[in-house]
């Protein structure tokens, strides 16, 4: 099969889908890989060349914009949101986001309580 932009493309795509229903699990990007049917560094050079960035580094983006959205729309905790978007470390979710975002999670919820509208800081 010819390494065509098209076949790539169906690649990262089916991997953004698959990282889509399994952020909240414990996944890695062998899991991802072998979900797509591809190896892992052709996953990350498919993914580098379509998206700009890592499978990983994609994957990391992703749960902390969900970990977003269940601190501005839910009542959990940042415990509780940590693992339902597929930290099971808490503190090791906090060191992440803040990295990602500049804030930790305790921080970007008090930005968003003092203003509901700053959804995406």
């Amino acid at each position: 099969m010819p390494n065509t932009p098209s076949s790539s493309s169906q690649y990262v795509l089916a991997a953004i889908k698959y990282i889509q229903f399994n952020y909240s699990h414990d996944i890695s990007v062998d899991d991802i890989a072998k979900a797509v049917g591809v190896s892992r560094s052709h996953l990350y050079r498919v993914f580098m060349s379509n998206v700009g960035q890592s499978p990983i580094d994609y994957l990391t983006g992703y749960r902390i914009s969900e970990a977003c959205s269940l601190l501005k729309n839910t009542g959990l905790s940042i415990a509780e949101i940590a693992v339902s978007v597929g930290f099971f470390d808490q503190f090791y979710f906090s060191r992440v986001f803040k990295k990602v975002k500049g804030v930790p999670p305790s921080k970007y919820l008090a930005a968003l309580e003092k203003d509901p509208q700053l959804g995406l800081v």
